[in-house]
């Protein structure tokens, strides 16, 4: 409670800045000067469908974490619960707020004392429930002064100094002690966990974004790319980052060192798919491959995506659904600060590999144990994981690992609902 205390001291100061931060901030400007109309909207869908029902808050940060809540969200008895969802980011809210996987859908409050309380008893919450990692610790220790059961889902505490500093493990302990009940991914997870909480309050149940993406494979028919990227022997360079285009440029120039002309001849086909689509990191990705003989079409260039060998991805949020193309995987970020998500390639029996941090995503930490996915330090590397196209015996021993390994993982979304409702 005393770190909370100062963090309280300081809430009437940003209270009163939080204005003049909104003019300078559009996604802030929007939260804070809609955040009371969609209260009010929200009270009112309860006053219509929430009568006799417990009031469940489901939070998401963002569009990521809402795509995790939605294999749970679909799982509630509506009949009994009332499920309010809120958002923090504009951008979320503003394409799901009419979602008919909740009754009523508004704006997480600000961390304020005064919000917190007000918002619990305005809406009588019975659960109040947090995916991954977006904890506002003032909520989450009025909620349990109220009673409210308090309950994490996804936990992911990955980084050693969260359990290896004394200062951190002293605040975070004082935070994760106002949870009634901690839902997390796997054995490995649990462990790190129990360095802040004790083992009483910790479930291991899965994570519900393995759900997700299964059922977004099962829906997932609508052609992106030519058959012929299918057809081929495909990479793609999953949300990479500039700190990976050395290793990735220089593997390259090894692998295919007349360009085009060694593409064509081995039948191989390039997906690059950048994490950040804005023109001077693209301007790069263009010099590199030019640099090296190698022609390219962006994904917007729709007449040009058949003939091309090499293809841009220019437009968010496909990224998922493009490994179906694709045998082998990169995905960037591991000469970054970690690795993005390995999880959607593993779906797709894509053969993986990523750089050497990677330590924060536990399902890339379970793919490396189990001589399922390649760590990439350097260029040699690159081009030694690029050689498996040309072993297709092993190239689908691979696949088949994988496609058993992720038979094997356990689906989270019925085990997370039955620990949170089953005593009720």
């Amino acid at each position: 409670v005393f770190i909370l205390s100062l963090y309280w001291l300081l809430s009437p100061i940003l209270w009163i800045l939080l204005p003049v931060f909104a003019i300078f901030t559009p996604k802030l400007r929007h939260h804070w000067a809609n955040q009371k109309s969609t209260w009010h909207l929200a009270g009112e869908r309860k006053k219509e469908n929430g009568v006799g029902k417990q009031v469940v808050l489901f939070h998401a940060a963002s569009t990521g974490e809402f795509e995790q809540l939605k294999p749970i969200l679909k799982k509630v008895n509506r009949s009994r619960y009332f499920i309010l969802l809120t958002f923090f980011s504009p951008t979320i809210f503003n394409i799901e707020k009419n979602t008919p996987l909740a009754d009523a859908v508004c704006y997480h409050p600000f961390d304020f004392p005064w919000s917190a309380l007000l918002f619990f008893r305005k809406f009588d919450i019975h659960h109040y429930i947090i995916t991954r990692n977006d904890i506002w610790p003032t909520h989450l220790f009025i909620a349990k002064q109220l009673g409210i059961n308090t309950i994490l889902i996804n936990a992911n505490l990955y980084r050693e100094r969260h359990y290896n500093s004394r200062f951190m493990i002293f605040f975070l302990k004082q935070i994760f002690d106002n949870f009634n009940l901690i839902l997390t991914g796997s054995e490995r997870l649990q462990s790190n966990l129990l360095n802040l909480v004790s083992q009483k309050k910790i479930l291991v149940t899965g994570d519900s974004r393995l759900d997700r993406l299964l059922e977004l494979k099962s829906e997932n028919n609508s052609p992106l790319l030519p058959e012929c990227f299918a057809s081929s022997h495909t990479l793609i360079l999953g949300s990479i980052i500039p700190s990976d285009f050395p290793v990735i440029f220089e593997g390259f120039k090894e692998y295919y060192p007349n360009g085009n002309q060694s593409l064509e001849q081995k039948d191989h086909r390039i997906i690059i798919v950048p994490h950040e689509i804005n023109k001077s990191e693209l301007n790069i990705i263009e010099n590199k491959l030019s640099e090296l003989g190698l022609s390219w079409a962006y994904y917007s260039e729709k007449e040009k995506l058949k003939e091309s060998q090499v293809v841009i991805i220019n437009k968010i949020g496909i990224l998922a659904n493009l490994y179906k193309y694709s045998d082998l995987a990169y995905v960037g970020a591991g000469f970054g600060a970690g690795v993005h998500s390995v999880i959607e390639p593993a779906v797709y029996k894509n053969v993986v590999s990523f750089g050497p941090n990677y330590q924060i995503v536990d399902m890339a930490v379970s793919l490396v144990e189990d001589e399922l996915a390649s760590v990439i330090n350097n260029s040699e590397d690159f081009v030694q994981f690029l050689t498996l196209f040309s072993n297709p015996d092993n190239l689908e021993k691979y696949k088949g690992k994988m496609a058993h390994f992720i038979s094997e993982q356990k689906l989270a979304s019925d085990a997370i609902i039955k620990a949170i409702f089953t005593d009720e």
